[in-house]
């Protein structure tokens, strides 16, 4: 989402007798400029305003938790699948993978890649599941944080 621009002119009077703002302190304005009492000046003001959605920092946190929850299942599918050796980051991956997996094993069985290696579902299932789970509370989020009567309703930033 960009943050939308808004930009408005501004017109600004000077007082009689004052030296136009491009020339502080300079000559007077030469001829077919406005004499200096009715001078008048054009400043240009960009302001910068966002107006976030209802629950939007809601639906961000959900989003990232179940990016983290799908990446630790991933790696370990492909850690498994590898036959990466439990030490070091792979028996981290293989600890939270696990514990992340542990209601879907038995679901399909585990079988094995012509390599030699597991090829655990039960961590696809998870994904899937998790994913899921997650689109429905971000669904909720969006639900519970929108105004009922849209007519009158402004987003305050």
């Amino acid at each position: 989402m960009t943050d939308p621009v808004e930009v408005r002119n501004e017109r600004v009077e000077t007082s009689a007798g004052a030296p136009p703002p491009s020339a502080p302190g300079g000559p007077p304005p030469g001829p077919g400029y406005a004499p200096a009492s009715s001078y008048a000046s054009e400043h240009r003001v960009t302001t910068r305003s966002t107006s976030l959605e209802s629950g939007f920092r809601g639906r961000q946190t959900v989003w990232v938790c179940i990016a983290i929850v799908d990446l630790f299942l991933a790696l370990d599918f492909i850690f498994f699948a590898a036959g990466a050796n439990d030490t070091g980051f792979a028996s981290l991956v293989y600890t939270i993978g696990g514990a992340l997996a542990a209601p879907f094993p038995g679901i399909f069985n585990i079988t094995t890649a012509p390599h030699g290696h597991p090829l655990q579902w039960a961590d696809l299932l998870a994904i899937l599941i998790y994913t899921l789970a997650a689109w429905i509370v971000n669904r909720l989020i969006l639900i519970a944080t929108t105004p009922s009567d849209r007519r009158g309703a402004t987003i305050a930033s």
